[in-house]
């Protein structure tokens, strides 16, 4: 699970660089385009914001896999390791359940109501490929998820087993 888990870091971080390299070229165009060509595009300000959104999804669901999403830890840091780790598990269920429930199934029918939709500034582009990113991202992070709570499943049991050699002992 860990190369797999590393394969899709090293594709997110692939696309998060593609991005925002592409990002920086295309807003760098449109400056240089409106200050010195006085004519900017409509075309290149939809682009990045375009590529802005996905990049940004992309970014949060490569900083999901790498547990660096906001979180208030007074709580969980406050408690024993065993009640920590179980906070940490239904809090990574209840963050699956939302990445499926909202961002792949809610994404994939905004994708599917929205495909015949035309951009108006970039017409051979469809509002359904610009939200092919929720899904794509949700999916993502819905695999983070998993990947997180088999973790924490795994130091649990380590903990539980743990606690009891020390009672035996």
């Amino acid at each position: 699970m860990e190369t797999i888990k590393r394969r899709v870091d090293q594709i997110l971080a692939f696309c998060c660089i593609l991005l925002c390299g592409l990002l920086t070229a295309v807003v760098t165009w449109q400056v240089v385009a409106r200050y010195l060509f006085n004519s900017p595009g409509a075309q290149s300000e939809e682009l990045a914001k375009i590529m802005f959104v996905w990049l940004t999804l992309f970014a949060a669901s490569l900083l999901f896999g790498e547990k660096g999403h906001m979180n208030i830890g007074i709580l969980c840091d406050a408690l024993p390791a065993r009640w920590n780790i179980s906070l940490q598990i239904v809090s990574s269920v209840l963050i699956l359940a939302f990445c499926v429930a909202i961002l792949v199934v809610g994404g994939w029918d905004a994708v599917g109501r929205t495909m015949r939709q035309t951009n108006a500034a970039m017409p051979y582009v469809t509002t359904g490929q610009i939200y092919l990113a929720l899904p794509i991202c949700g999916l993502f992070s819905s695999f983070y998820c998993i990947n997180n709570i088999i973790a924490d499943v795994r130091r649990l049991a380590a903990v539980i087993s743990g606690g009891r050699q020390q009672q035996e002992g």
